[in-house]
């Protein structure tokens, strides 16, 4: 007789919104940090000097699919460990600097570096993310909500 409980059956709604909120809170982790960062670095009409792009357009547009592109290859191997994920990170920040260099008119040696480090950055908030799920909803909406109402 087969004895199927449906507590043991985990809601694909609940695991797609749960990534989703990590998602964004990486997202927004990051932003935070580069915002951070960018204090110290000159602005030329709200982009760092030699950036092409927005810090949140960098992050939400570019760096949030490049992070997505890069889960989707780890689920698809079967073998993972963080060798090979900050691997597939920094080949997607790769890719997604040359995106951006290709599209807004970058230098592409400067924006394929500032790529990998993005998507670096990007996994290393998810490693704290994952380690502290408290964190999830002030840096998915709490903190871009902060800082750019006080833009």
């Amino acid at each position: 007789m087969n004895k199927t409980h449906f507590d043991e059956i985990p809601s694909v709604r609940l695991t797609a919104g749960m990534y989703a909120l990590s998602k964004l809170a990486c997202a927004g982790l990051t932003f935070l940090l580069l915002s951070l960062y960018v204090l110290w670095v000159p602005e030329i009409e709200g982009k760092p000097q030699g950036w092409p792009v927005t810090i949140p357009y960098a992050v939400y547009v570019y760096g949030l699919t490049a992070s997505l592109a890069a889960d989707a290859l780890l689920r698809l191997l079967s073998h993972k460990t963080m060798v090979l994920s900050l691997t597939l990170y920094g080949l997607s920040g790769l890719g997604a600097g040359l995106w951006v260099a290709a599209e807004e008119g970058g230098v592409w040696l400067q924006c394929a570096v500032a790529g990998v480090l993005l998507l670096v950055i990007f996994y290393a908030t998810e490693v704290i993310t994952e380690r502290t799920p408290l964190l999830l909803p002030v840096f998915a909406l709490f903190a871009p909500l902060l800082y750019l109402l006080l833009m």
